[in-house]
């Protein structure tokens, strides 16, 4: 069964050789020369998305074994730069072929896959009726220079960063001009609520910055969709989804090219030869392959995601043949427990007539 999205090509992903948790927070290592195909069954028999959503990362140790097996998500690399680094000094005297994220970085990322997941799965159950509860798209917006609410009564509301909200206590001459100190302190509680979708500035400027306002003068242009009803209906959370994705996508489609010089087999002259590959140093670019192929099989109206009937996780359907449940260990347990369940029915069953006679 081949679960390859389309756009993934002859992509392969390139494996570390050394990974180290540190303790300024920071996840260190070197890459090697090994590359893998990301889009083959992990051991536990998973899709690389679903694998990277599970991960406990509080255990180090899984959380290592998974980066030596499964890639590392190096967004410093995949961003072009967008990412935090250990000191400004850092790009400039790093190791050859090493590497630097943070893990608070690594748990936002989870953080998005996980909600990538649950929205598509509600997608995908509804893409023929397009039936959609607006709760389904609340969610907080953790962007450069904007936090904001998306989806539910208080949809396109900006929040305060927690600076803001110390100046507000110890400066309360400059409350009229930042705004209500009371009403930004009763969306607490919603903000916890709510999970938090972060965007980098690299996937918030070209590709959300027409849909949210950055500030008092920035003017959104003409046609742009409304924040405020964006994920409250099936079709704009398709449209979200969308905007949400592409930038990893745009990323993950790059190919990197290179012109050698190599003799040619008929008369041994040297001559240029063009080649293209696509090589991954993130496994976000694998993972977002994978979670885009379920948003683009879900707006043809196939299925493209699904909650397991044994686990209860989500899974990506990219393949018409995994509809119901995420690996065959579940489908395994799910079997033996109606089985189980169908023995106990038939015994009480057999144990009513027996006391009847």
């Amino acid at each position: 069964m081949s679960q390859r999205p389309r756009l993934a090509g002859d992509g392969r992903l390139t494996l570390p050789s050394k990974v180290a948790i540190g303790h300024d927070g920071f996840i260190h290592g070197r890459f090697s020369k090994a590359t893998v195909d990301p889009f083959d069954w992990t051991p536990e028999r998973l899709l690389l998305a679903e694998s990277f959503a599970r991960l406990d990362l509080s255990d180090r140790r899984a959380m290592k074994a998974w980066w030596i097996s499964h890639g590392t998500l190096d967004p410093f690399d995949f961003f072009g730069g967008d990412a935090e680094v250990p000191n400004d000094d850092w790009a400039v005297e790093r190791p050859d072929g090493g590497f630097a994220e943070h893990r608070t970085e690594v748990a936002d990322e989870q953080a998005n896959v996980r909600w990538h997941l649950a929205m598509l799965v509600h997608l995908s159950e509804h893409r023929l009726d397009k039936a959609w509860d607006p709760a389904w798209g609340e969610f907080v917006l953790d962007g450069p220079d904007t936090r904001c609410m998306v989806g539910g009564q208080h949809a396109g509301v900006h929040l305060w960063s927690p600076y803001t909200f110390q100046l507000a206590r110890e400066k309360p001459s400059l409350s009229p001009a930042l705004g209500n100190l009371d009403d930004q302190l009763a969306l607490l509680p919603e903000v916890t609520r709510r999970p938090a979708v972060t965007v980098r500035p690299s996937g918030f400027y070209g590709y959300l910055d027409d849909v949210w306002e950055v500030g008092p003068n920035v003017r959104r242009p003409a046609g742009a969709e409304d924040y405020q009803s964006l994920g409250s209906t099936w079709d704009s959370a398709l449209s979200l989804e969308r905007r949400l994705m592409e930038p990893y996508v745009a990323h993950a489609v790059e190919r990197r090219f290179t012109i050698e010089l190599q003799p040619r087999p008929d008369d041994g002259r040297r001559v240029f030869v063009a080649r293209e590959a696509r090589e991954w140093l993130s496994a976000l670019a694998p993972i977002y392959l994978q979670l885009f192929e379920s948003l683009r099989r879900i707006s043809e109206g196939e299925p493209g995601a699904a909650m397991c009937r044994e686990c209860g996780q989500p899974f990506l359907v990219l393949d018409a043949r995994r509809r119901f449940f995420c690996n065959d260990r579940e489908r395994f347990r799910f079997s033996q427990r109606e089985r189980r369940r169908r023995i106990a029915a038939d015994a009480a069953e057999a144990e009513a007539e027996a006391s009847i006679d």
